[in-house]
């Protein structure tokens, strides 16, 4: 205790030497130039400044404080009891008595406040005790509005929310289209195994291996097994194309015989539309090899790819167009091609050719389908390390194919 006592004297020797210097006119000229300059930084600030008693009452307030507050003067303030009043609820102003009075200083308290016109706002409290040479304690500190900085920090939230249940959704989306795509997958797999059982089937009835025949009923199986490797094309062209859009396509390296494995089982799918439209075959633009050869992509890609251009020139090249593929061994890579002479496609459709949903008016002739086909082979192709592209000739179009000989 006589310490504390000690320093109670020294202080108020402190301020007693104080006084007595303030006293001197050079020291008061001193005091008041410090004095004003802290005045006129308080009264301008852009923020409300305060000064107010232990008690609560205000002491002093600069504009930005009443216009904040939307009083008509400083002096409509001063006379309020206590700037507890301005508090939105009179709990929260007890807790910020509470806490500055225990801390001596408070930084950012936020509580809401209520102007004089009845209308609420969010503020920022930074203050801190004074204690007066008289013994007195004071409160001084700055209020800030940040209603507007709240309302953010709500709608960042609530973005932050909402991006969320995007997110959510998308990978609910996404679990979605692969059940989809691995049931369109087993669906297309168990459909294909028994078209190829009835093919295999069909084929023996023609070879005469359960009888003879009438030619009557030869023919209807012809037909029969047309349709029904049709069908198999079909199934494996859903099968390759869910592979491709659920990304699993692996460059794998193989051999393949392309005339026999590819070629020749595509062109009996469409056999039937190849008669139809007497259509001409031709593979002198560049002889296929015999036998087997090293190739970066799974045989059901590229027959995916060969029927999807097979059928393109069907349908474009028209009645008694002329379709050829060629063959050509660059090294490193093959460079394939499927011709159809015919109308060229029109300028304005080359650039979309291999993009989604675009579909080719040639004629009068509306081409029916969604415009997927292109886009599809083209992503195998793609994944494979190849590409494929288009090239207009004067009597006809050329898709013309990229493959590599090795994994990319």
């Amino acid at each position: 205790m006589a310490d504390n006592k000690e320093g109670c004297s020294g202080n108020t020797e402190s301020w007693d030497m104080n006084s007595e210097l303030s006293q001197h006119p050079q020291m008061r000229e001193t005091f008041s130039s410090v004095e004003l300059k802290y005045k006129r930084f308080f009264d301008s600030a852009g923020e409300m400044h305060f000064i107010t008693s232990r008690r609560g009452k205000i002491l002093d307030i600069n504009q930005a404080g009443v216009d904040l507050f939307r009083f008509s003067s400083k002096e409509d303030m001063l006379v309020l009891e206590s700037v507890g009043i301005l508090f939105c609820r009179p709990e929260e102003g007890k807790i910020f008595q509470r806490r500055i009075e225990a801390e001596g200083f408070i930084k950012d308290f936020e509580v809401g406040m209520r102007r004089l016109d009845g209308t609420f706002f969010t503020a920022s409290i930074t203050a801190g005790l004074w204690f007066e040479e008289d013994g007195s304690i004071s409160c001084e500190g700055v209020l800030r509005d940040i209603t507007e900085i709240k309302q953010l920090q709500e709608a960042c939230l609530e973005a932050e929310k909402a991006n969320r249940e995007l997110t959510e959704s998308e990978r609910r989306i996404r679990d979605l289209n692969t059940d989809i795509l691995n049931m369109l997958m087993i669906m297309s797999h168990d459909i294909r195994g028994p078209l190829v059982s009835i093919a295999a089937t069909l084929k023996l009835l023609m070879r005469g291996s359960f009888g003879r025949m009438d030619e009557s009923v030869i023919n209807t199986v012809q037909e029969l097994l047309a349709r029904v490797r049709h069908l198999i094309g079909i199934a494996e062209d859903c099968l390759g194309r869910a592979h491709s859009l659920e990304g699993t396509t692996r460059a794998d390296r193989a051999t393949v015989d392309l005339r026999q494995d590819i070629i020749d089982p595509v062109l009996d799918e469409v056999s039937n539309e190849i008669e139809l439209h007497r259509i001409t075959i031709d593979n002198r633009l560049g002889a296929i090899p015999a036998g087997c050869i090293p190739i970066s992509v799974k045989m059901m890609w590229l027959k995916a790819v060969f029927r999807n251009l097979f059928k393109n020139a069907i349908k474009y090249g028209g009645k008694d167009c002329n379709i050829a593929f060629g063959f050509e061994d660059h090294g490193g890579f093959y460079r394939l091609n499927v011709y159809n002479s015919g109308q060229p496609i029109p300028e304005e459709y080359r650039d979309r050719l291999f993009t989604k949903f675009t579909q080719i008016d040639v004629g009068a002739e509306k081409k029916d389908g969604f415009g997927m086909g292109l886009y599809l082979i083209r992503e195998i192709v793609r994944k494979h390390g190849g590409d494929i592209w288009y090239e207009a000739k004067r009597d006809g179009s050329d898709f013309i194919l990229i493959l590599a000989k090795e994994p990319q």
